[in-house]
């Protein structure tokens, strides 16, 4: 684990199950059930037999990994359909890694919520059903398991929906939640939010530190490990969990291969057309304007509007938040009372998941 140990932002994906039934119109379900079908030579998978990852395996990957990275229940299907995704996050819990959890409730029990009640849970994003029924969740089922938790000690939740949502879930979490922006997953899908294709070096904003060693990866119930959440057509496999190391994954061909191509002018490279890539160019021109500007990343005004940020978007100010802030701030013009007004006033404020007002 030498090399790992130092870096806090680092986390890993576990896709507990390939089928997710819950077959949203903004997932391109399709793809990764085609994929992973004939990268495995299975017969066609359906929705009411998904692929499971195995608990017995789980146990094995997750030994592997070092306690600082972030374990995440997440990605490519609705983590719940797999019966043992509640015992799987018991045990890695028990076992000292932090973690977080993205979930529509679809397949999550009552013993569950128990489980959930008992382990810290650095993050837990539940995906609302929306009236639009973007989001196959059956509501009923979902509004029952939505209660057990709203009225339980379970902390650090957070609702998004890419719909409008009903009253009766309004009247549960206590508030009202903005649609998201729906993305076309890095061109996998024709719905969502195009996005243009970058050329010139890029960095991934994936992981805070921006460093394209860090990208994120996916475990997928085999044990393969896929280079992002964006990767639904499984092109970048870096490697077998059950039969490698966390290491390995880094310095596996396929991930050195993606990191030079992004350091590259134009090689062709999935990140190209990711919403989250960065141009190594546009942030080279950023720190030439911050200097000009005499703005220090570190200094008191920079900490506390990331503050102001992290505690209102869950994110650390933009730079073209910053570079319209510090200045103000720095002559007297605003104070951070102004600055929170602005924000919560912004539309990024009303679409991202909000926290319950329980914790």
């Amino acid at each position: 684990m030498d090399g790992f140990e130092g870096d806090e932002h680092k986390s890993i994906d576990f896709t507990t199950n390939i089928g997710c039934r819950v077959h949203c119109k903004f997932c391109p379900q399709d793809v990764s059930m085609s994929k992973y079908a004939m990268k495995n030579e299975l017969e066609q998978i359906k929705f009411s037999n998904p692929v499971l990852m195995s608990y017995t395996m789980f146990v094995k990957m997750i030994k592997k990994i070092p306690k600082n990275v972030s374990i995440r229940f997440s990605n490519f299907s609705e983590p719940f359909l797999n019966p043992e995704c509640g015992k799987m996050m018991e045990f890695a819990s028990d076992n000292g890694y932090k973690l977080e959890l993205f979930s529509t409730l679809v397949g999550m029990t009552s013993a569950d919520v128990e489980i959930l009640k008992k382990i810290n849970l650095k993050k837990f994003v539940i995906h609302l059903a929306d009236n639009e029924k973007y989001a196959k969740i059956p509501l009923t089922q979902h509004n029952e398991i939505l209660k057990k938790i709203i009225s339980s000690s379970i902390q650090n939740v957070f609702f998004m929906s890419m719909g409008t949502i009903s009253d009766e879930t309004k009247n549960i979490i206590g508030m009202d939640v903005k649609p998201s922006v729906m993305v076309d997953w890095a061109g996998h899908i024709d719905v969502g939010q195009k996005t243009k294709r970058i050329s010139g070096p890029i960095l991934c904003s994936m992981n805070p530190s921006r460093k394209n060693e860090d990208i994120p990866p996916i475990v997928l119930p085999n044990g393969d490990t896929v280079l992002c959440c964006k990767d639904w057509s499984m092109e970048y496999t870096l490697g077998n969990l059950t039969t490698c190391s966390y290491q390995d994954l880094f310095e596996s061909k396929t991930y050195k291969d993606v990191a030079r191509k992004m350091s590259s002018e134009n090689e062709d490279v999935l990140c190209r057309n990711c919403e989250l890539a960065v141009s190594v160019d546009d942030q080279n021109k950023l720190q030439k304007q911050y200097a000009e500007l005499k703005i220090d990343l570190n200094d008191e005004i920079s900490l506390k509007l990331d503050k102001i940020y992290l505690k209102y978007l869950n994110r650390k100010i933009d730079p073209e938040g910053l570079i319209f802030f510090h200045k103000q701030i720095k002559n007297e013009q605003i104070d951070y009372e102004t600055v929170k007004k602005h924000i919560m006033d912004s539309p990024e404020y009303t679409s991202i998941p909000k926290k319950s007002i329980t914790t």
